[in-house]
């Protein structure tokens, strides 16, 4: 464990900073570990300062995952947005180009469904990205659930040891 220093706001020893939830779990268990059995009891006596300023590192490094989790969903967002201004795009360029053509009488209907493939080609091509950006969203998502899930399971844990 890793030398502690007074934290001069709260009055109790602490830590350096932490980001893994697994690591800091990790140590809360040893500090658990370490403790002075009660005799005659479940109960263990541990340093309150050190398992104290874990809690508080914890507490810390929830909301970093949760941080993580809305930048990937603000990613997913940004992509749609692009896919999406790209099919705009196409219809843009495939709307003028059909102008152009039209002004010629005899190419209109050759104009027109070629316009119309081209949209039908941009909107299964943003259709296409934005089923992708979904698969890695929810993938990433699920990431954080597992690693947020196996923290949670872990603190219970620790907290069942203690209070026994």
């Amino acid at each position: 464990m890793a030398m502690v220093s007074v934290d001069d706001v709260r009055g109790y020893p602490a830590a350096e900073p932490v980001t893994d939830l697994n690591e800091l779990i990790e140590r809360l268990e040893e500090v658990i570990t370490r403790g002075s059995r009660v005799p005659l009891t479940n109960r263990v006596m541990v340093e309150e300062a050190e398992a104290l300023v874990l809690i508080e590192q914890l507490r810390r490094s929830l909301p970093r995952e949760l941080i993580q989790a809305r930048r990937v969903l603000q990613e997913r967002q940004k992509i749609i947005l692009e896919a999406q201004m790209e099919a705009q795009k196409i219809l843009s360029t495939a709307q003028e180009r059909a102008q152009y053509i039209m002004s010629e009488q005899g190419i209109v209907n050759e104009a027109k469904a070629r316009c119309e493939e081209m949209l039908r080609q941009a909107k299964d091509q943003a259709k296409r990205a934005k089923g992708e950006v979904d698969l890695y969203a929810l993938e990433l998502l699920s990431r954080v659930e597992e690693a947020l899930q196996e923290s949670l399971s872990r603190i219970q844990h620790v907290k069942d040891q203690v209070t026994r």
